[in-house]
């Protein structure tokens, strides 16, 4: 047979070769394309996965700390000299208590001997007329001024005993222009001032006193005359003024 008259000679021969060729490049890129897709695939479904304990790829050797995070109170250090709270105080007590007590094996806490309280005599029976003052001013009748009241009036009449309210050292005792017999009584920490008294006192300056001793009898204040009959007591701290109150049983 001659080549030249088959036709699908005379065609390869000429455009169909690079046909061919042009398929055949077509077939490699997609197989190329579906390898590829393949691939990618099989990538996304082990992205997805969960790892399993022992691959090892996720191995990861790590040191954790054994200490938990959060520690007892029991194992926090403490100083040497810790200060009580007030809301602890009373189980604080308590324990230090038995940590003393003897060994005789009792667990009962020893109770402090009782200390006896300071006894306090009301100067003469009558109630309190005027109270102290402080910082506010109160009229007074017999000078017509506003003034601080500095003491406590209690009533009484004239010629009652006038009683030491707590013992202690007579200070002053002597006449004022304006307060009459004044009798002061340095009681420790805090000094007792008497005031109206009837001459002559019952007491000198220097004087040694009880709780309830006689230190004179009622008389007049003069600066307060205006008054029913009373007497003006006051306490003095550091040399202030500060309410009777408190020493008055």
């Amino acid at each position: 047979m001659n080549n030249r008259s088959n036709p699908l000679v005379s065609f390869l021969r000429g455009k169909g070769f690079y046909l061919v060729l042009a398929g055949c490049i077509l077939a490699a890129a997609a197989c190329s394309f579906v390898a590829i897709r393949n691939m990618m695939t099989e990538l996304n479904e082990n992205a997805g996965q969960t790892p399993q304990e022992g691959d090892a790829e996720w191995d990861l050797d790590i040191d954790l700390p054994d200490t938990p995070v959060e520690q007892k109170a029991d194992s926090v250090p403490v100083p040497s000299t810790p200060v009580p709270s007030p809301a602890a105080s009373s189980s604080g007590s308590s324990s230090a208590q038995s940590q003393q007590a003897p060994s005789s094996g009792s667990s009962a806490p020893e109770e402090p001997a009782d200390v006896p309280a300071q006894s306090y005599v009301r100067p003469v029976p009558g109630q309190t007329s005027l109270a102290y003052s402080g910082d506010e001013l109160i009229f007074n009748e017999t000078l017509g001024d506003w003034r601080t009241h500095n003491g406590a009036d209690l009533a009484a009449a004239a010629g009652d005993e006038v009683k030491s309210v707590m013992a202690g050292t007579v200070a002053k005792a002597e006449e004022d222009g304006n307060w009459g017999g004044v009798v002061e009584v340095d009681c420790g920490g805090i000094v007792l001032r008497y005031a109206g008294l009837q001459l002559p006192l019952q007491v000198a300056a220097g004087d040694t006193l009880e709780a309830g001793q006689t230190l004179g009898l009622v008389g007049e204040v003069p600066c307060e005359s205006v008054a029913d009959s009373h007497l003006h007591f006051e306490a003095l701290a550091d040399g202030q003024y500060v309410d009777p109150a408190p020493y008055l049983p």
